[in-house]
């Protein structure tokens, strides 16, 4: 029996506990109808709604790779590869969320395999993904491409969005090309805009769009100082939006 292809691909990554910002995100996205949703690992970390991130992206079925901030609260990374004030909130974030949120956070895959949609997911490089290296150089990319199988390879990390093909100053999908998509952060963009940052490929148009969206970075700052973050650390928590 053949699988149902799903060809509109809403794509994010790096919510980090931020709930205004991906609720900004999720209003936006709806707009273009996606067939299914991906996000890319880190669901949890950095910001003040953990438990109510894991359910809004639970309720909404979205396919989700295991991200380290991901390990690091449900105990599959040890908090000692985490530098403080991050530290801090994954221990909080561990007493914010219940045991059962923690169960299903483990066994989030490193990597996801989509025969339908033709892509390979992780948070990040997919070729040790427990190792959570940045895949950041386009010519390690380029390096990448040839050795998977599927024509689009989906990743997060570096909270910065990339599009990257397997040919040099090949800028727009097309057939027997392959490339490397990162829609950037939702919760704690890091290239220099404040917006929230996420992605739509329509595999059937051959179209990618990088989308931004303003969520209110003030109140989730002050969302923090309410969990008992010094001003200056509550704002370093989200200094690069």
């Amino acid at each position: 029996m053949n699988r149902k292809k799903l060809p509109k691909i809403a794509l994010i990554s790096d919510v980090h506990a931020n709930l205004t910002a991906l609720t900004a995100v999720m209003k936006k996205l709806d707009e273009a109808k996606p067939d299914v949703w991906v996000c890319l690992g880190d669901i949890v970390g950095y910001g003040p709604n953990p438990s109510e991130c894991i359910d809004v992206i639970r309720e909404r079925g979205m396919i989700c790779v295991l991200g380290n901030h991901d390990a690091g609260v449900c105990g599959k990374m040890p908090l000692k590869h985490f530098r403080s004030p991050n530290r801090r909130l994954i221990e909080m974030s561990q007493e914010m969320i219940s045991k059962e949120q923690k169960s299903w956070l483990s066994n989030l895959p490193l990597t996801i395999n989509s025969m339908e949609s033709d892509f390979l997911a992780a948070h990040a490089s997919p070729e040790r993904p427990e190792e959570w290296q940045y895949l950041e150089s386009a010519f390690k990319v380029r390096e990448l491409l040839p050795t998977i199988d599927q024509q689009f390879c989906f990743i997060g990390h570096t909270h910065r969005s990339a599009f990257v093909s397997d040919t040099i100053g090949l800028t727009e999908l097309k057939k027997g090309h392959k490339y490397l998509i990162n829609p950037g952060s939702v919760g704690q963009p890091r290239d220099g805009d404040a917006r929230a940052s996420c992605g739509i490929l329509d595999t059937d148009e051959l179209s990618y769009k990088n989308i931004r969206v303003p969520f209110d970075v003030a109140y989730v700052v002050a969302q923090l100082e309410e969990l008992g973050f010094s001003p200056r650390a509550a704002a370093h928590m989200m200094r690069y939006s």
